[in-house]
């Protein structure tokens, strides 16, 4: 089974955005986030949704 890390690596590789843009808005270190597309480190509830508001794939309004 894939690691959530790997697709938002996908995602952020085609919207052209850096691993220090995505770590930035969840507030993690760079080389925390790096470990995070590779597997390494899970991500909070919180800091799945906001990358998930960030890349528009996921509404606002429920």
């Amino acid at each position: 089974m894939e690691h959530i890390g790997k697709n938002i690596r996908k995602i952020r590789e085609e919207k052209g955005y850096t691993q220090q843009e995505v770590a930035d808005l969840i507030s993690m270190h760079r080389s925390n986030y790096s470990r995070v597309e590779t597997g390494d480190r899970d991500l909070s509830i919180e800091a799945i949704n906001k990358i998930a508001q960030f890349f528009h794939m996921l509404s606002t309004s429920w």
